[in-house]
């Protein structure tokens, strides 16, 4: 039998298969059905910033801090279905009905008063707390230095409050994202999970008028945070998580043989229901017995850039396609 536990920011899980945030994970019901199915943690569905100053009437709507009208009214809408308070209840209740590591999850932009609740979190019993960041650099007076220090002031305050482990979820646009990674691990935190999937927007020509784009991830959105994954293993001081385009157990393996300690999934969970986690797990395992390997520190990171015979491959973005044959 091959050995599938793996241990993220200090927790043990009995497999790297983890729920992302989402629906699946907004009630007790599917926390639990996700636990049957297979999964080695969840990340409960997010909670957002503007949402916890909007119940505790300090929302400011300044540009200066991100907010805006538009953003405070839907979350106003959604908070009639999951105030803070239950979001609470619902880390409590779950940590009284399932075994597996629940992490609470915050979307934030600024260090507000927001930090103050992450104390609460941390009473309710989650066993750690990701923080899904993404300021849109959408101010050209504004420098990349000070759009990344922000990130480095919420995790500082944030760690300041509370002790449980803190994972940092982002996105792939920076100007160097090893340099930023590198000084994200400096301030302690327990993961970064590569990468943010922002919601695309598209453009109806009918109706000139922006519309939705596509809402679930698809397989060959791997391919981004698959070559970070190369590039960061055993280059920052804390864990990584690998999110988008995971959609079936060849995925998966691929981001552990990239570096990953855990994988997260969620949009193939709603094409193919949460039982698909046993068959992802069941791939895994398989690949294991066949080539041999018992456990996954057996093959994690072997394919990345640190243990490469050639590292300058990872680096020549341009010239893989002339290995590949394309032109």
């Amino acid at each position: 039998m091959v050995d599938l536990s793996t241990k993220y920011m200090g927790l043990e899980l009995k497999n790297p298969i983890i729920v992302g945030s989402s629906s699946l994970t907004g009630n007790l019901q599917k926390i639990k059905k996700c636990e049957e199915a297979g999964a080695g943690a969840i990340v409960l569905k997010s909670i957002f910033e503007e949402q916890i100053l909007s119940e505790t009437h300090q929302l400011e709507q300044s540009s200066e801090t991100g907010y805006h009208v538009e953003a405070w009214e839907y979350l106003e809408r959604i908070g009639r279905d999951l105030s803070i308070n239950k979001y609470l209840d619902l880390i409590d209740e779950a940590k009284k009905e399932v075994s597996i590591p629940v992490i609470a999850s915050l979307h934030c932009v600024s260090s507000g008063e927001w930090v103050e609740y992450a104390k609460k979190i941390e009473k309710a019993g989650a066993d750690a707390l990701e923080l899904n960041v993404y300021i849109l650099p959408d101010n050209p007076k504004i420098t990349g230095e000070k759009i990344e220090k922000q990130y480095f002031d919420i995790i500082e305050k944030l760690k300041g409050k509370i002790s449980i482990p803190v994972a940092l979820k982002i996105g792939p646009y920076f100007s160097n994202l090893l340099h930023f990674a590198t000084q994200l691990s400096w301030r302690k935190i327990g993961a970064l999970v590569l990468f943010n999937r922002y919601y695309p927007f598209d453009i109806d020509i009918d109706k000139i008028d922006l519309t939705a784009g596509e809402i679930y991830s698809c397989h060959h959105e791997i391919s981004t945070p698959l070559r970070w994954m190369t590039l960061l293993y055993d280059n920052i001081d804390c864990d990584l998580a690998a999110t988008s385009g995971i959609h079936d157990g060849k995925a998966a393996i691929k981001q552990i043989l990239a570096g990953a300690t855990a994988i997260q999934i969620v949009s193939v969970l709603y094409k193919e229901r949460i039982e698909y986690i046993g068959k992802i797990k069941e791939d895994i395992e398989n690949w294991m017995e066949e080539k041999g390997f018992e456990s996954l520190d057996d093959f994690r990171g072997k394919l990345s850039k640190k243990n490469s015979q050639y590292p300058e491959l990872y680096d020549r973005m341009q010239f893989i396609k002339s290995i590949v044959g394309i032109s």
